[in-house]
């Protein structure tokens, strides 16, 4: 049964990069060429590894699977490459490419297509960012995973922001609201008491998998290796993916983890337009998943979901203590955990956590209703963020602050576009206290607090964006932090600090972004005085790389 044209988006069709004729010429040293044909395919969705097609005659369409419905997307031909970007991620196809018309192909195996990047650059681009525009393009298409269950099953809130902040293409079907939910239960012969389920491109069900277990279906992640590392990068997050990315590409062999999902706090945020380089800006989710490509090409071992637990001094070497129960042994550790959110202390918020309060503005794409009321608790750059994001998708926004005002925690471009934009308020020297409704958030109670006074908002949403603490709690003591939590490197940690041991050995005072543990360096938001921004992150990512190369070429035995 087939389903043209449904759903799918009106613009990128997703085969329409074509290849010039010298550009196919130089692909074809890297592969083979092969006949096709009809209705052969050439991979199929859910498949978890496939080479890279170059349609040489003949045509191509490529199509996707649903409860039993066949879609078709898009058709290619002679000159146009069939190809989603988890060719470079390694996850689990979306897509099935089928033989319309049959020819020949040129099939470039996936290791020769990073020869290819790397002896041809203008060519890997072309490649590269077809690939991106795929991705996005498949997303609006909703191909991907489906996750079924209710809105107000905290599994399903669950298993929704981690696809979500994995940048996992998926679409929720709510039980409650969704005819197709029923629809795609009766497929696999499941129930509503079955849910929260998440089904496979291919059609593998998993019911209620853990994120490990999800992250493994969809293909992302990987597995730690019992080499001992030259560096281990905690926190996936701008600063440690920097730290990744030029850590990999200096020929250090390296491993990231995070507990969650690349991106850290940017990969929530809506838009960046402060980042050198962007002149109309970029969203998180773009500059997480261009960073997350880097870190992949480059060979860094990237585990995910896998939160540090523990850090342990073992001679020369450093263990890393996994919640999965495994271990990683490293030379060198740079810690770039960033912060986690504070909450929100007002009556009757955790009964709509998930689905009517958020801590990110990750969810509004499929968690907020259309031009409905939303209260953002904030006054940072991210609440400004979220606030003009929201604005501009039709929805009155009433910004909650504690102080005088924004001017002193926001940047001048957002303090310029709220001024500007008649469907932001701005209610200062207030807080909420209340928030109220019976199946989902209705009101919130806002406090004047130089009056007392109060007043009830109607709002579907509201975004609690009060900043964050450090993600610290971990550590060992050996490992100092200032009083708020930060750790404290380089020059902060005091003239003193070769007098003590270990240091006393080493006859140097501690390196601009290390600890008070020799090899073990700190960047981005989770450091003490370090300069909350996107782009200081990266920088200081790239810059621990380049003490952690200057700290293994001098080690020294007496580290013990």
């Amino acid at each position: 049964m087939k389903d043209r044209g449904a759903l799918i988006p009106p613009t990128e069709p997703l085969l329409a990069t074509r290849l010039s004729d010298e550009q196919v010429d130089r692909l074809r040293q890297y592969g083979d060429v092969k006949q096709t044909v009809a209705g052969q395919e050439l991979f199929r969705e859910g498949d978890r590894s496939y080479d890279f097609i170059v349609i040489l005659s003949g045509t191509v369409t490529v199509v996707d699977h649903q409860a039993g419905v066949q879609r078709d997307l898009a058709t290619g031909g002679p000159g146009e490459f069939v190809a989603e970007l988890n060719i470079l991620t390694g996850e689990r196809l979306f897509t099935t490419a089928i033989v319309e018309q049959a020819g020949s192909i040129l099939v470039v195996p996936v290791d020769q297509l990073q020869t290819v990047f790397a002896r041809n650059q203008a060519l890997g681009d072309l490649i590269v960012q077809a690939l991106l525009h795929r991705r996005q393009w498949l997303a609006q298409a909703s191909t991907g995973m489906r996750i079924v269950g209710s809105r107000s099953s905290p599994d399903t809130r669950r298993l929704r922001e981690f696809a979500a902040r994995n940048r996992i293409p998926h679409v929720w079907l709510d039980v409650d609201t969704n005819p197709m939910a029923a629809v795609v239960l009766n497929h696999h012969r499941l129930g509503v008491d079955d849910t929260p389920i998440v089904v496979m491109r291919g059609g593998e069900v998993h019911r209620n998998p853990s994120n490990s277990e999800l992250a493994q279906a969809a293909g992302i992640g990987g597995r730690p290796s019992p080499q001992t590392y030259d560096v281990v990068v905690v926190g996936a997050g701008p600063a440690g993916l920097a730290a990744s990315v030029y850590g990999a590409s200096e020929g250090l062999t390296t491993a990231t983890i995070d507990g969650f999902g690349v991106g850290g706090q940017v990969g929530t945020t809506s838009r960046i337009e402060n980042y050198l380089g962007f002149p109309v800006g970029i969203s998180g989710d773009e500059f997480a998943e261009r960073a997350l490509v880097q870190v992949l090409r480059f060979g860094a071992t990237l585990l995910v979901p896998a939160a540090a637990v523990a850090l342990a001094h073992q001679g020369e070497t450093y263990t890393l203590q996994l919640d999965s129960g495994d271990r990683l042994v490293a030379r060198s550790v740079i810690i770039a955990t960033g912060v986690t959110y504070r909450k929100l202390d007002a009556v009757g918020l955790d009964q709509f956590d998930g689905y009517g309060v958020f801590y990110t503005p990750l969810t509004i794409q499929d968690a907020v209703e259309p031009r409905s009321a939303i209260v953002i608790v904030g006054g940072g750059n991210a609440a400004g963020q979220a606030a003009t994001a929201l604005a501009d998708r039709g929805h009155h926004v009433t910004m909650v602050v504690r102080g005088d005002g924004l001017a002193a925690s926001m940047s001048r471009y957002l303090l310029d576009r709220i001024a500007q934009q008649p469907a932001i308020e701005v209610l200062r020297r207030s807080a909420v206290r209340e928030v109220n409704g019976t199946t989902h958030l209705e009101s919130v109670v806002v406090e004047n607090l130089a009056s007392a006074a109060r007043q009830t908002l109607s709002a579907s949403s509201l975004f609690v964006l009060i900043g964050a603490e450090p993600h610290t709690g971990w550590l060992p003591p050996s490992i100092e932090a200032d009083s708020r939590g930060f750790i404290i490197t380089g020059p902060e940690l005091g003239r003193a600090m070769h007098e003590r041991p270990p240091w006393n050995g080493l006859h140097r005072e501690p390196y601009l972004l290390e600890t008070s543990a020799p090899g073990v360096f700190a960047a981005g938001d989770v450091r003490s005085a370090s300069v909350k921004r996107v782009g200081s992150a990266v920088g200081e990512g790239s810059i621990a790389v380049r003490l952690v190369s200057e700290y293994l070429s001098r080690r020294s035995p007496n580290l013990e």
